[in-house]
């Protein structure tokens, strides 16, 4: 199959100044093209890890301490919203944040990021009800977007770009490592889950207010009124406040959808609906605003863009879908939580040593699109070996099929953003933009993820009981579809029966993995073929 060639897709706008006369991107003239160095590259680029590690930490933390959370506060009814609140600001404010950086510096608005996720993390913390801690996490949700978005700026801004991949790599560990510790963590007070942010988001914000520097944005257009009053205008409330209400509502649908209420039900019909129409209205509005839109079309213009924004959505949804369904795998076997966690290790370690190989390959040869090409495949063969699993299968293969899985997701999902960065490097002004909105697409992904899997697994888990332990009682029947943890609490007669009908409920799962992963290789053929160490930005960050 012939790969696709960059130079083939246009730039959407040559009118736009090019790395070598961009004003804002222009070299320093010291050598040094504005980039980090040394010992304050060593401590900025610390303290992003840290506060990305703290962001992908708190999400898996906090899944663990949810039912004793939901406990505490006897509050089961709004047990969705303690998710759904952190991921709707999280999701809904990633495309704001990337237009606000346009016009302002990547270092006051990371602060302020880290800022409203520590606040977050304390209102969660001193919580006296479930309504306060829901609040807590809407506003921990918005920290995160920000220090998601804020980290990619970051490298895109005060690294080159030839050895953007290795970051790039570092981050996925950082999920790697957090889904890991997340469960470990399991017998922690749910307060401390969150008390825990605090001190290593101080650290981090002290690191960037230090060595993080200080980089102008794109000057706000003339008028009348201060700074701040030219800068409320030129954001896009509309559209931030459409973008937060799909994002919620899509949300809700994925999380109530046969568990709180059937699929067919009004409320999961209207909340598609309502989803449907946002979307529509955010389209609208968006195309009306034309450049100084939220989502300006002129970014998802670029066959690159659109291929990396669908292959990072659907490889995030594999992703997604093993790290919360491999562990589910082994406590279905009787396994605690903590030790699914470490059963999951080959999986984690595998992504890991991918990520890292796929980085050095593309940092040394320049070139990355056959990773893109060919990895989701590998992805696919994994699923598709989780799905041929039963309860006799041995240790050996379980693990050897959780590196496969590993191998692919890992040297291909963080290669998106590569691909973003090498695309725009003819306008690197554009480049934290483009970035955002893979972040916010692939997003999706996720969440989709979930929600499917979860509708799967819930719908199959209920006929496989029904049809392989028809005598088994209907109360230990609906103990079992709330958590898989109470299988060790059944009498012996059943056990062995339900472990068999679980995970046979679950193999399905896996056969999403298959399909998006071969969605992943096809939207990579839309991916230009750059060379990243011929088309390095050579002008950097204008400091000061």
């Amino acid at each position: 199959m012939p790969i696709p060639s960059a130079e083939k897709w246009p730039a959407p706008d040559q009118s736009h100044p090019t790395p070598q006369t961009s004003s804002t991107h222009q070299a320093r003239g010291d050598g040094t093209n504005g980039y980090l160095h040394g010992f304050k590259f060593l401590f900025v680029f610390s303290a992003l890890m840290l506060t990305v590690f703290l962001v992908n930490l708190d999400q898996t933390i906090v899944a663990t301490a949810l039912p004793r959370i939901v406990s505490d506060f006897n509050a089961l009814d709004l047990s969705t919203w303690i998710v759904t609140a952190y991921f709707s600001t999280d999701a809904g404010f990633m495309l704001a944040i990337s237009q606000l950086l346009d016009f302002a510096p990547v270092k006051w608005v990371y602060l302020s990021a880290i800022s409203l996720f520590e606040v977050g993390s304390v209102i969660c913390g001193v919580a006296p009800s479930i309504n306060v801690l829901i609040f807590g996490r809407a506003i921990a949700g918005l920290g995160a977007a920000g220090i998601t978005i804020c980290a990619i700026a970051t490298i895109a801004q005060f690294t080159p770009l030839e050895k953007r991949p290795v970051l790039f790599a570092l981050f996925g560990a950082d999920l790697a490592i957090a889904s890991i510790v997340g469960p470990l963590l399991d017998h922690v007070s749910w307060r401390w889950c969150f008390y825990i942010n605090l001190p290593f988001g101080a650290i981090a914000a002290g690191a960037i207010f230090i060595w993080l520097p200080y980089r102008k944005g794109t000057a706000l257009e003339e008028g009348t009124g201060n700074h701040l009053q030219r800068l409320a205008r030129a954001l896009d409330w509309i559209g931030t406040i459409l973008c937060l209400g799909l994002t919620t509502t899509l949300l809700l649908a994925l999380q109530w959808g046969g568990t709180t209420s059937p699929w067919s039900s009004p409320t999961i019909i209207v909340l598609f609906a309502v989803f449907g129409v946002l979307l529509a209205l955010f389209i609208v509005w968006e195309a009306y605003l034309g450049h100084r839109a939220l989502l300006p079309f002129k970014i998802i213009y670029r066959p690159t863009q659109i291929g990396s924004c669908l292959e990072a959505f659907w490889l995030l949804l594999c992703l997604i879908v093993a790290i919360y369904y491999l562990p589910l795998w082994y406590q279905i076997n009787g396994r605690t939580a903590v030790q699914s966690g470490i059963d999951i290790l080959p999986f984690m370690l595998a992504y890991v040593i991918a990520a890292g190989a796929a980085s050095g390959v593309a940092s040394v040869t320049g070139r990355y699109w056959h990773m893109l090409f060919a990895s989701p495949f590998l992805t696919a063969i994994g699923g598709g070996l989780w799905f041929s699993t039963d309860p006799w299968t041995p240790s050996a293969k379980l693990i050897g099929y959780q590196i496969i899985l590993g191998i692919g997701v890992g040297a291909s999902f963080q290669t998106t953003y590569v691909a973003i960065q090498a695309d725009w490097a003819d306008d690197p002004e554009k480049t934290t933009y483009a970035s955002g909105v893979l972040t916010f697409i692939s997003f999706f992904g996720g969440i989709l993820g979930i929600g499917m899997a979860g509708a799967i697994f819930n719908n199959r888990l209920g006929v496989e009981l029904a049809t392989r332990v028809p005598d088994l009682p209907q109360n230990l029947s609906a103990m079992v579809k709330e958590s898989v943890t109470a299988i060790d609490t059944l009498p012996e007669e059943f056990r062995s029966q339900v472990v068999h009908a679980a995970l046979t409920a679950l193999s399905p799962v896996f056969l999403i993995v298959v399909a998006s992963a071969i969605l992943a290789s096809i939207f990579s053929l839309m991916i230009g073929n750059h060379n990243i160490k011929t088309r390095a930005i050579t002008g950097g960050a204008v400091l000061g």
